[in-house]
């Protein structure tokens, strides 16, 4: 949080910290709540999911769902490429052209094949991250980091140890969770 600026009257900042704190989790301020501070670029980002060093931004509530898209669209961009070239190769192969072909474009085909097969692997993995993510209402910085913050951990009582768990306050059901990424409330401008 140290982009905020606090104005307590006294140049210390005794307090600004907690008092900033408390401000970004209330429920009566909802166009701060879920504010947290990317760690990579300094910047304060309302639903912050993480910072995207691909695309050289953060990931929040404003670019959340063109990120989602971007991520569907690369899987099949390179998936559709996967499947054309394994066409071309199977076809080159049986056809015994694969011969006469010129052995640099051939190549090309199938080294450019197996990174996008690479691309897709570790890809639909994230993609399916972020899907889960959505539909449970979290964000990828909170989940990681869910000890951090007092809304997401409860205590279960009945043990002298006091084991603390987390807890997702902002989960509303898997269909109201993905009606809120598709057409988020914005409250005021940002």
């Amino acid at each position: 949080m140290q982009n905020v600026h606090c104005f307590c009257g006294d140049s210390t900042e005794a307090g600004c910290k907690d008092f900033v704190e408390a401000i970004y989790t209330s429920e009566r301020l909802p166009m701060l709540s879920r504010v947290r501070q990317c760690t990579w670029c300094k910047a304060n980002i309302r639903g912050y999911d993480h910072h995207c060093p691909a695309f050289g931004t953060c990931i929040g509530q404003k670019n959340h769902r063109l990120f989602m898209a971007l991520l569907t669209g690369f899987v099949v961009a390179e998936s559709t490429y996967t499947m054309c070239s394994t066409k071309y190769i199977t076809i080159c192969i049986s056809s015994g052209t694969i011969k006469s072909e010129n052995p640099v474009s051939l190549n090309m085909v199938i080294s450019t094949m197996l990174f996008s097969i690479l691309q897709v692997l570790w890809q639909i993995v994230f993609l399916m991250w972020h899907i889960y993510c959505i539909c449970f209402n979290i964000k990828t910085y909170e989940w990681i980091n869910w000890k951090k913050y007092p809304e997401f951990q409860m205590k279960e009582q009945p043990r002298s140890d006091s084991e603390v768990k987390s807890m997702n306050p902002y989960d509303k059901g898997m269909l109201c969770n993905i009606r809120d990424f598709l057409k988020p409330v914005l409250s005021t401008k940002t």
